[in-house]
């Protein structure tokens, strides 16, 4: 990084060679087997916010430590060698930071370690009903011996002949969408990069990391603010790493009582606050805050307004005779306890409103950029001059035309995978379909908000209404997989095998765009990295569940969780339960609210925006308690704006919730290793 000019002025011309992508190969591959490991022998109650290489932020952010981490880890490699120091410039910690975040999605604790283990222990003696185990194809699962040996572990030779073509299976289920994820990105790229700029917050929090390892006169201005923040990050992590890790140690912030896992705060019986029929949770993890202090004020605005009015709603009905068991039941069971839940129990239903919301949002993604979608689609089709075409592909990773190839042909070849494994053609291509467009709009969000929104039903309620209305009393690989990939890969977390990686894709865009390096350098990395450590992450997991066994990894008894019976149950209940024509009209006004809102946004820029009541109306709000972090941030950057304006806001609050975070994921990564140290040897 050239010193004394800021790095986000510096353009990096010098494309990667050969001999780095070898590098990048092998470091990616390293990463993701000692990732899958780490995630192995990691106390399980740490598993949510502090495995520090993995997740440090649950959900509905899913941040992981590894690209804050893998930059951290550059720093001393440059203080103690003068020759590294020289060679390390914005260019390579892009790389670094690339790889990464790429890693990281294919070796955490849902995937390799839960999502892999869905299919692959499904034939297990503990997991499906034998009435379903013959709709599971060999391909996708190991044989119920194979299965039930992953529990207690001690496998003298692993069956790896067995194994292979599971493996085989599962790595193009998820490499082929890895494919599509960056295909996607590629050309979304200038649009949402270049010209919108979309913030993607956990991207801007690790440039500023980024920034203090590069130097130059960007991390002479931000590194006061950056080094307050870093202490503040360890010392408020420190007390919460032993509150985690040592049963001793004083419960300081009350987080071994009435937390969620996430890091939020329940409402105990015997608070004041426990007879507002309508109260939920309150984040207080330390990192929500940080996000939610980089997005735009508008965002932020309507996060908070429309958990106001979920508020107004709620005690409303409430005052009208509907939900009277919200006094008497727990705060957690107020949000997600069926019918008793205003979000999910008529008459409101306000998550499938917000399900609806998603779905509408996604609409007019592709609505308000139908221009773009159709000039690189011109592009691709050769209807642009060449002079058009070259001003127009100048800065991308690679022509459209490549792009929309990789696209189709990716696409094609999911929708071929799922028919071998015996699904209907109709059934594949609308799993392949929705499960792109669902992750499209989800990386919307994300990039808005830093969040995703969990469970919505957004796609789900396709399948319900075209194929399953009721239960089926025929059973299928339709719908026996089928529940699991609409629910898990497709609808729930993006950790889940299939999100991630088109996170992963924008946001090494992002990245490239902060420091000036070649998006066609960083194409390269990421596809790299997303392949092989996807591959890597289940040689791993085999090998450590095989000899650890995941009953003494994780403290799991049973493959109750890799049971189609019950995932089958669970699909019946999205986007709610019942037959359609019980949710169908919320769902639909859901898509019609935000569709509305959306021009009217595009047209009136203080009108609020239309994530508002997807985001307030959904777990990530109330379950996980972000809307507070949402008002908190609001505040906060409101009087910094006011204050300081735009100057302050970025020479001092961003580098300071920037070193909040890289000294939490410090924190955590160095107690990770405490507690991987206690599993071989107790103490």
């Amino acid at each position: 990084m050239s010193r004394g000019k800021d790095m986000t002025e510096v353009a990096v011309s010098k494309p990667i060679t050969l001999k780095a992508l070898i590098g990048i190969t092998i470091l990616s591959a390293i990463l993701g087997l000692v990732g899958t490991l780490w995630h192995a022998f990691l106390p399980f109650i740490s598993r949510c916010i502090q495995s520090g290489y993995g997740v440090v932020l649950s959900e509905p952010a899913e941040m992981a430590g590894l690209p804050f981490l893998i930059l951290m880890w550059v720093l001393p490699l440059m203080l103690l060698s003068p020759a590294i120091r020289r060679k390390v410039n914005a260019q390579t910690l892009t790389y670094l930071y690339v790889t990464g975040l790429c890693v990281a999605g294919f070796s955490n604790f849902l995937t390799p370690w839960c999502n892999f283990l869905y299919f692959a222990g499904s034939k297990g003696s503990s997991a499906t009903p034998p009435e379903m185990i013959q709709w599971i194809p060999s391909v996708v699962a190991v044989p119920a011996d194979v299965a039930d040996s992953l529990l207690l572990g001690g496998v003298q030779n692993i069956p790896w002949g067995t194994w292979i073509p599971v493996m085989i299976w599962y790595f193009l289920f998820i490499g082929l969408f890895a494919i599509m994820s960056v295909a996607v990105a590629n050309i979304f790229r200038r649009e949402w990069i270049d010209v919108e700029k979309v913030v993607f917050p956990q991207v801007m929090l690790a440039t500023e990391t980024l920034v203090q390892v590069g130097g130059g006169d960007a991390a002479r201005n931000r590194k006061r603010s950056f080094i307050v923040g870093l202490l503040i990050g360890i010392v408020f992590t420190v007390p919460l790493a032993l509150i985690t890790i040592f049963p001793w140690f004083p419960d300081i912030y009350a987080w071994r009582s009435y937390t969620c896992g996430p890091g939020s705060q329940q409402i105990p019986p015997d608070s004041g606050l426990y007879s507002i029929p309508g109260i939920v949770h309150f984040a207080k993890h330390p990192l929500a805050f940080a996000v939610a202090y980089t997005l735009p004020m508008s965002i932020l605005f309507s996060g908070w307004f429309f958990m106001l009015i979920y508020e107004v709603l709620v005690n409303g009905a409430y005052a009208l005779g509907y939900y009277t068991a919200l006094p008497n039941t727990g705060s957690c069971g107020r949000i997600w306890c069926g019918e008793v839940s205003p979000l999910i129990g008529a008459p409101l239903m306000l998550r499938v409103v917000g399900g609806g919301g998603l779905f509408g949002l996604g609409i007019m993604v592709f609505f308000l950029q139908r221009r773009y979608i159709g000039r690189t689609l011109q592009a691709a089709l050769g209807k642009l001059s060449r002079d058009e075409l070259q001003a127009f592909e100048k800065d991308e990773p690679t022509s459209y035309r490549n792009s929309w190839a990789m696209l189709a042909v990716s696409f094609i070849l999911l929708i071929a995978l799922l028919i071998g494994t015996g699904f209907s053609f109709v059934m594949s291509f609308l799993i392949v379909l929705l499960g792109v467009l669902i992750w499209i709009w989800q990386t919307r969000i994300f990039g808005l908000a830093g969040l995703h929104i969990e469970a919505s039903g957004a796609v789900m309620w396709v399948p319900r209404v075209l194929f399953y209305p009721v239960r089926p009393q025929n059973l299928s690989t339709d719908f026996v997989l089928g529940s699991l990939i609409w629910q898990a890969p497709s609808g729930r977390h993006p950790l889940d095998g299939w999100g991630q990686s088109m996170f992963s894709a924008f946001g090494s865009y992002r990245m490239a765009s902060l420091t000036g390096t070649s998006s066609k350098d960083v194409f390269k990395v990421s596809t790299i990295a997303l392949l092989v450590s996807a591959f890597v992450g289940l040689i791993a997991f085999v090998w450590g569940a095989s000899n650890y066994g995941v009953g003494r990894l994780h403290g799991t008894t049973t493959l109750w969780a890799s049971s189609m019976d019950m995932w089958s149950t669970s699909f019946m209940n999205a986007p709610s339960s019942g037959p359609p024509n019980n949710w169908a009209l919320p769902f639909f006004v859901g898509i019609l609210l935000t569709v509305a809102m959306s021009l009217l946004h595009s047209r009136f820029a203080w009108f609020p925006h239309p994530i508002g009541p997807v985001f307030a109306w959904s777990f990530a709000s109330a379950l996980f308690g972000w809307w507070f972090a949402f008002l908190v941030a609001w505040i906060l950057k409101l009087l910094t704006l006011r204050i300081g304006g735009s100057k302050l806001y970025e020479q001092m609050g961003l580098p300071l919730v920037g070193g909040v975070t890289s000294g939490y994921v410090l924190i955590t990564f160095i107690f990770g290793i405490v507690g991987i140290i206690r599993f071989f040897f107790p103490f």
